[in-house]
């Protein structure tokens, strides 16, 4: 029997929400941590939906968890979501208490949910995904998700028995989790033409049985790639979904084949880079297991797109801009950022990793700078690079140490002044690099630079 409390939880969290639409208000997980206050196992006693597909993992969670709901939607679902943005436990209770009669029943049978790492422990006992993807598990923020091996003791001792598993087989460590559970694995071979690149972060070196040095036959960026103990049997699983090879197609689309068992399946999907083709695979595996025709994912790609605040490209008078973001003090999706634009010919670069949201917080961390694997533009096509924000001189200190030329590299302190020191000259391609508190800025860079684009002279493109 559920108690009062519960109840009372339930109508104060429902006023809430009609208040906070009342003012026009963004309701996001503020309902959540109203009911959690009141009843602090809010989470146990509310009725959820009938089949949950959860999403949790270091990068990639969010991009998922859209694509998911939009693919799932597209095929006529209505899913209980909390892509307003509360990962947490109080973003979870806000989902489901929104999506709920007044006497706490699930007003729908579906439900797609974000789940953040380390809320493991205050969710899922209360709260049992039929299907759970783990994108990927590496070394994160200093303050919260830094040390790989914490985060999944997290997980492996938390996630239900019973949960479906969608592991990526190409992460030796989150492909290790709850091993005696059901699991589905996808992955990417190395693909023709793909430069494979050996980064200094690396989670992992030794063998987690015998301690042994591992053998990578491919490494993909961090940890992520194939690899097997030198001296025991272990080994990357073989993906059961295994992405055989892509196709850019130059409008921000991917052709991919896939091998599932003896079958092959081909998807065009709306994305380019290596963590999001990693993230289009995890959904295609994870909707394949739900119950979803291979002919059903195929149309609902051609109708949906990443989320464009994310990764954005715009083309104007014959040069490219694009718009990539990676999670604030996160070496690893830093490195890949960069890494994407290590071959760009005639390439220049703005960099927004000024910890927005810590400096509201008067905190300074700029440890994380020295994960990042900024020895990636050390390279020719790279002309020009723009760092703008408080800690630029923090950022120019590392850039120096990893050996780019003084007279490549400029500053500023205002973010807003960093197109004025673009020179489009010899530049066909512009990356603004930025983490989620930077989208302000980078909104602004982006109407001035287009501007600049269609102003420039297109013969000074070489």
């Amino acid at each position: 029997m559920k108690p009062i409390r519960f109840y009372f939880a339930l109508v104060c969290g429902k006023l809430t929400i009609a208040v906070l639409k009342l003012f026009r208000k963004r309701a996001t997980n503020f309902p959540g941590s109203v009911v959690l206050t009141l009843c602090p196992k809010f989470l146990k006693y509310i009725e959820k939906p009938g089949k949950i597909i959860a999403v949790t993992g270091t990068n990639g969670k969010t991009t998922v968890s859209n694509m998911l709901l939009d693919i799932l939607e597209d095929n006529g679902y209505d899913c209980t979501n909390n892509n307003f943005g509360g990962n947490v436990d109080t973003g979870i209770c806000a989902a489901l208490l929104k999506d709920s009669t007044v006497t706490g029943k699930a007003k729908k049978k579906y439900c797609v949910l974000e789940i953040d790492e380390r809320s493991a422990a205050k969710i899922y006992p209360y709260l049992e995904p039929d299907i759970l993807i783990v994108t990927n598990l590496t070394r994160d923020s200093y303050k919260r998700n830094a040390h790989v091996e914490y985060i999944f003791s997290i997980l492996d001792n938390n996630i239900p028995d019973k949960t479906h598993l969608i592991l990526n087989a190409d992460d030796l460590i989150s492909s290790s989790l709850k091993k005696n559970n059901k699991r589905t694995t996808f992955g990417m071979q190395p693909f023709e033409g793909e430069e494979l690149v050996d980064n200094i972060v690396r989670d992992i070196n030794a063998c987690p049985v015998c301690s042994a040095p591992l053998e990578y036959s491919f490494l993909r960026y961090n940890h992520i790639g194939r690899a097997k103990c030198s001296v025991c049997d272990f080994c990357s699983p073989v993906p059961d979904f295994d992405v055989t090879s892509r196709t850019l197609t130059g409008d921000g689309h991917a052709d991919m084949t896939i091998a599932h068992g003896k079958t092959i399946e081909k998807y065009n999907v709306p994305c380019e880079n290596t963590i999001n083709l990693y993230n289009a695979v995890a959904v295609i595996t994870a909707l394949r297991v739900f119950g979803l025709e291979q002919q059903q994912l195929e149309k609902s790609f051609k109708r949906i797109q990443v989320v464009r605040s994310r990764y954005d490209i715009t083309e104007e008078n014959g040069r490219v801009l694009r718009c990539i973001m990676a999670k604030g003090q996160n070496p690893v999706a830093c490195s890949h950022s960069l890494k994407i634009a290590k071959d760009t010919p005639d390439c220049a670069i703005i960099l927004l990793w000024d910890d927005f949201y810590d400096r509201k917080e008067t905190s300074e961390n700029t440890a994380w700078y020295y994960d990042v694997d900024f020895e990636f533009l050390v390279n020719d096509n790279i002309r020009q690079i723009i760092v703008a924000g408080k800690r630029s001189p923090d950022l120019l200190l590392r850039l120096l140490i990893a050996g780019i030329p003084e007279e490549k590299i400029k500053t500023t302190e205002q973010e807003a002044d960093a197109a004025a020191l673009l020179s489009l000259e010899s530049i066909k391609n512009i990356y603004i690099f930025f983490d989620m508190y930077e989208d302000q800025y980078k909104e602004m860079l982006k109407v001035k630079i287009k501007e600049m684009m269609k102003n420039a002279d297109r013969s000074a493109i070489p």
